[in-house]
């Protein structure tokens, strides 16, 4: 199933849930503590029940309030209506891929630099810390670059979502980075850590309704002054699976109960500039389409 997250005009939060194409139920107006994501995966963790069979046994009491996800992306892209969608979930941290991830044909690797080589033939996964949630926009916020960068882009990634140290869903979008101002061996080093250097889709997907996360279409586009600056498409394909890479991130740590991990820029554009439109679009499971701005 997918979930999205809404918040009404009153301020009200909804978790919904798309039961059928095009139409959400509030799984919170049917049973008021289902308040987020979050909740949902505390009750499979205690009970052992499936995330989505949860959700269907709420759903089964009737009624709920109900909305039509086309009117509420077009109240979120232009700030009208009544209701608009925020970010799926609120997740403690993020990690964000980073050289290593993605497949390599043996051309392009012989021009490689060395450092390159080795992260793409080491058997660990490149991963680096990207902060706490509070750095995380909803699918229609506002991404940031910062100022002391040269060059920075956008990546379109496959997300993981981690619940106490298992993936419980998937999403997308777009992963920020930029190249350090600094003439000295950290010169390439990604800046990962900022206000708005990253954003999540409209929703969460579950693994029984995603179950081939791995070979999905992605695209990116960055939009400039309304003209298209850049359009990229590949495929979800990883040299390493999601669950290894979840398994390098908690094997040596006990993360907070609830993470996010961004698998690797599966498409990337830039340099960014203020004002463009980011969007990225994973088939089967949703879209972020972000405005830049400066912090």
């Amino acid at each position: 199933m997918r979930y999205y997250r809404i918040r009404n005009n009153r301020g009200d939060a909804h978790l919904a849930v798309e039961a059928e194409d095009g139409r959400l139920t509030s799984l919170t107006s049917i049973n008021e503590e289902v308040g987020d994501f979050r909740d949902l995966l505390r009750a499979s963790y205690i009970s052992g029940q499936g995330t989505d069979d949860i959700a269907r046994h709420i759903l089964s009491a009737g009624g709920g309030e109900s909305f039509d996800l086309s009117t509420l992306i077009e109240w979120s892209r232009s700030g009208s209506g009544d209701a608009r969608l925020t970010s799926p979930l609120d997740p403690d941290e993020m990690w964000a891929g980073g050289m290593g991830n993605l497949p390599v044909s043996p051309e392009l690797m012989e021009t490689l630099p060395e450092p390159s080589k080795v992260a793409v033939e080491g058997d660990r996964a490149a991963y680096f810390y990207k902060g706490t949630g509070s750095r995380l926009v909803g699918p229609f916020d506002n991404i940031g670059i910062r100022s002391d960068t040269e060059r920075t882009s956008a990546e379109g990634e496959l997300v993981a979502v981690i619940y106490k140290g298992k993936i419980v869903a998937y999403s997308t979008g777009v992963e920020v980075a930029g190249g350090l101002l600094a003439k000295t061996w950290w010169y390439s080093v990604p800046s990962k850590v900022f206000k708005g250097c990253a954003s999540l889709a409209t929703c969460v997907v579950t693994p029984e309704s995603l179950p081939d996360a791995t070979s999905r279409k992605i695209g990116l586009t960055i939009t400039r002054g309304g003209r298209e600056e850049a359009n990229k498409e590949n495929t979800t394909e990883h040299r390493k699976s999601p669950d290894d890479i979840v398994q390098w991130i908690v094997g040596h740590d006990t993360p907070p109960d609830l993470s996010i991990v961004y698998t690797g820029g599966l498409v990337a554009a830039g340099p960014l500039e203020v004002g463009d439109v980011v969007r990225v679009e994973l088939e089967g499971v949703g879209f972020a389409e972000n405005t830049v701005e400066q912090v």
